[in-house]
């Protein structure tokens, strides 16, 4: 009787490639993913240089040189080697030729101290000639600094519009996506301006374009001149560091005339009250010191000339004082779904409010911040620089942020909430506000109607509490339809 060996099992397609090739790393997917963003990297960075050192001749060159060296793979059937040899003979040339160019230039760029996403403008830039003999035909390009997408925002990319429109290949491999994220994290695209001749010892100025393609910070790294050489063919190029940064605003939307809530509360110090800051500087008068009065509370002068300690007596002073609260967690959401949040809380501090109201502008980051705009305080602006650094978390900290609102809700006569996550807790906070009888407005941003979610089985007798969908792709139209704030 003969007993047959079993066979030993084939090794599965799971087994061959495992999902983490060594222990501690990462899935595949993400060492992939990783991999796939660091070859993009070389290939943008090639592609960037032959772009901005060719000319349009130059790139018809290169084209030539290329097909005259596939036709030309077997010199015994044709000789368009020949050609390719001449070709890569001329192309060296032009760029020996660029080696000669030595330009006395100097460069200043002028920027504007704001601007605005997907708002059309321009800056100047000052070119100063040095040197004895006339420069010409020269272009201009400022650079700014490049912000190279990390995988997890390259994955979140993914759920864009732009991103669905494409073929297979381009979604699976995103090569396109990512140069649209590249293109993002500079900030803006900055096209080469041409400039007139400059004579000797003078000095010109040259206008150059700009639409920000995103809040924060632009960074502006280096201006760069460059010539082409006699042939036409390949750029001479003189680099200049300038480092520079601008602001860019959050883009805001036209809102109606809104009927906000009137709602007068007491407040220590008058409408100079800094949250941040304490007891305004302004007073009525000083009176005795008083055991328990504060330090802050003294006032110095008059307690040096009489050699007793006074302190300085307040104003009572009565305001409204409205909230505005930007939920930072994401979730599930995509990114453009934060900046259009961004967006809509911008545009609520742009638009017409009381004179004798003042707004907090409430988020948290690693803590809670607390920024008051009104009269006699911080101007809008100043806020909406703020707003622009702003970036959306993937920590639910609305606990904490929650906590920090309940010290101070007697203050207030009306609170806006703006965000792109809604849950239970957020709905019970929004509950226990109508049943403090303070006005809320909760404006919750996505495509869908999230009030269709049945959240009331978790938070009964939760009337009230459901949020306005604003919608990112018509947020100037939700908005228009915004009357009352509560």
């Amino acid at each position: 009787m003969h007993v047959l060996a079993a066979r030993p099992p084939v090794p599965s397609l799971l087994v061959c490639f495992p999902r983490c090739p060594y222990p501690g790393r990462p899935p595949m997917r993400h060492w992939f993913v990783r991999r796939l963003l660091r070859l993009f990297r070389v290939v943008s960075r090639v592609s960037l240089w032959f772009e901005t050192r060719f000319t349009v001749t130059g790139g018809l060159v290169i084209g030539g040189t290329i097909a005259a060296a596939v036709f030309g793979v077997d010199p015994r059937q044709t000789l368009a080697y020949l050609l390719a040899a001449v070709l890569v003979s001329v192309i060296a040339i032009a760029m020996g030729l660029s080696l000669f160019w030595r330009p006395q230039l100097e460069l200043k760029r002028e920027l504007p101290d704001t601007v605005t996403v997907d708002s059309p403008t321009s800056y100047t830039v000052l070119i100063r000639n040095h040197s004895t003999r006339s420069e010409y035909n020269l272009v201009i390009s400022d650079e700014l600094r490049t912000i190279y997408p990390s995988a997890d925002t390259f994955q979140r990319a993914a759920t864009n519009a732009r991103d669905r429109s494409l073929n297979w290949f381009d979604r699976r491999i995103g090569f396109p996506r990512w140069l649209d994220l590249l293109r993002t994290g500079r900030g803006a695209h900055l096209k080469p301006i041409p400039v007139p001749m400059i004579p000797a010892h003078a000095m010109i100025e040259v206008t150059i374009p700009l639409t920000p393609l995103r809040r924060g910070k632009l960074i502006f790294t280096s201006l760069e001149i460059k010539r082409p050489d006699p042939m036409g063919i390949f750029f001479a190029k003189h680099r200049v560091k300038a480092y520079g940064e601008l602001v860019s605003l959050p883009k805001r939307y036209p809102v109606p005339p809104l009927q906000w809530i009137s709602q007068r509360h007491f407040h220590r110090g008058g409408v100079a009250l800094a949250a941040t800051v304490g007891d305004s500087e302004e007073f009525i008068g000083v009176r005795d010191y008083r055991p328990g009065d504060p330090l802050r509370h003294i006032h110095w002068r008059s307690f040096a000339k009489r050699g007793a300690p006074v302190v300085k007596e307040h104003q009572d002073e009565f305001f409204d004082r409205h909230a505005l609260v930007i939920d930072t967690f994401l979730g599930h959401s995509p990114p453009a779904h934060f900046e259009a949040a961004i967006a809509v809380a911008a545009s609520f501090i742009q638009c017409t409010r009381p004179h004798d109201s003042i707004l907090d502008l409430v988020f948290i980051e690693q803590k809670v911040w607390q920024i008051t705009t009104g009269r006699g305080l911080s101007n809008n602006r100043r806020v909406l620089t703020y707003l622009a650094e702003l970036q959306y978390s993937h920590t639910d900290n609305f606990d904490h942020l929650a906590a920090y609102l309940r010290r101070y809700l007697d203050q207030l006569a009306s609170i806006i909430m703006v965000g792109t996550t809604w849950d239970t807790t957020r709905q019970v906070f929004v509950k226990e506000l109508h049943h403090r009888q303070l006005r809320c407005r909760a404006l919750q941003i996505s495509e869908s109607d999230v009030r269709t979610t049945d959240l009331s089985r978790t938070a009964p007798g939760a009337s009230g509490a459901e949020p306005q969908t604003i919608r990112p792709s018509m947020i100037e139209h939700d908005i228009a339809h915004l009357a009352t704030l509560g």
